[in-house]
C-alpha cells in the first residue's frame, strides 16, 4: 500500500498587486505626513519647532489651542452660517434646475443649458471684479450675502450639469406614472426626483460646504469688518498680528480643519455613494 503525499503548490507572488499596494501606501504616507507634522507643530513652541521639527518631545504646549480658540471662536459661527446657508441654497436651486433640464420641455431649453455649460469653462478669477461691482451696486457689501449668494451661484453650473445628467438617465416611466396619477411637477420633484437624487445631493452638499468654508479671496474683498469675516480670513490676520508664534497658528489651523473632518467622517458613506452613483450614471 503506497501513500500518496499531496504537496500544496506555493503561492505565486503577484508583483502587480505588490506594486499597487506599495503605490497606495506611498500615497497615504504623502497625504497623512503633512497632517501629522501639523498636529506635532501645534503642541510645540517656537524653539521646539526650529530645533526639533520632526520629533515630538515634552513639554507639550496645549495652551496653543486655548489661545487660538479664544481668537477664532467668534469667527467660527460666521463660517458655519455662511457655509450652511450657501449649501442649502445651492442644493435647492441646483436640484430644481437639474430636474427641469432633465425632464421638462420649455422654450430655449438647450440654449440655456449651453450657456450654463459654457460658464464652467471660465476661470473663477475672471468673475472677481464683475461680481464685486455687482455686490457693490446691490448694496450688500460687508454682509454675509455676497458670500452666500455668489458662492452658491459659482457652484451651480457644474452641479446643474451633474444633476441634469443623473435625472435624464432615470426611467421615464417613473415620472409618467406619477403624472397619470395626477401629481404636479413639484410633487414629482419632491416625492420622486429628490429621493433619487439623494446620493448626489449628499455629495454636492459636502463639496459646496467645504468650498465655502475654505474660501478666502471673496470674503476678504467683500467683508471689510473683521467681526463679520469667516474663519479663513481671521486665521490669515492672526498670522499677521502674531508673527513667529507658529505653534499657536498651527493650532488654529487644526481647529479650523476639525469641523470639516468631523463632517466628512459622519457623511463618508453618503459621500462614497454619491461618487459611485455619479460614476455609474455619468
Amino acid at each position: 500500500m503506497s501513500t500518496l503525499t499531496s504537496s500544496v503548490p506555493p503561492k505565486r507572488i503577484h508583483w502587480s498587486e505588490v506594486s499597487k499596494n506599495i503605490y497606495l501606501a506611498l500615497i497615504c504616507f504623502f497625504l497623512l505626513f503633512p497632517l501629522a507634522l501639523m498636529l506635532m507643530m501645534s503642541l510645540k513652541d517656537k524653539e521646539q519647532i526650529i530645533f526639533q521639527f520632526f520629533s515630538l518631545q515634552p513639554p507639550y504646549h496645549f495652551e496653543n489651542y486655548a489661545i487660538a480658540f479664544k481668537y477664532i471662536a467668534p469667527l467660527t459661527w460666521n463660517s458655519v452660517y455662511m457655509a450652511t446657508a450657501s449649501t442649502i441654497l445651492t442644493v435647492f436651486v441646483t436640484a430644481l434646475a437639474g430636474y427641469a433640464f432633465g425632464r421638462l420641455n420649455f422654450p430655449f431649453k438647450n440654449l440655456l443649458f449651453g450657456i450654463l455649460f459654457a460658464k464652467m469653462m471660465l476661470p473663477g478669477i475672471m468673475n472677481l471684479v464683475p461680481s464685486f461691482t455687482l455686490a457693490w451696486r446691490l448694496g450688500i457689501l460687508d454682509t454675509p450675502l455676497p458670500v452666500i449668494l455668489f458662492c452658491a451661484g459659482t457652484s451651480q453650473p457644474f452641479w446643474v450639469f451633474v444633476m441634469r445628467t443623473f435625472v435624464a438617465q432615470q426611467p421615464r416611466e417613473l415620472f409618467e406614472s406619477m403624472r397619470i396619477d395626477g401629481a404636479n411637477e413639484f410633487q414629482i420633484f419632491r416625492f420622486l426626483a429628490l429621493p433619487l437624487l439623494r446620493p448626489m445631493v449628499a455629495l454636492m452638499s459636502i463639496n459646496v460646504f467645504i468650498s465655502v468654508w475654505n474660501d478666502y479671496i471673496w470674503p476678504l474683498v467683500t467683508i471689510p469688518t473683521f467681526d463679520k469675516r469667516p474663519l479663513t480670513v481671521g486665521l490669515a490676520q492672526l498670522t499677521q498680528s502674531r508673527p513667529g508664534e507658529y505653534g499657536m497658528l498651527t493650532a488654529g489651523y487644526v481647529l479650523a480643519a476639525l469641523p470639516l473632518l468631523i463632517i466628512f467622517f459622519l457623511s463618508m458613506r453618503q459621500f462614497i455613494e454619491g461618487l459611485t452613483a455619479g460614476s455609474i450614471k455619468l
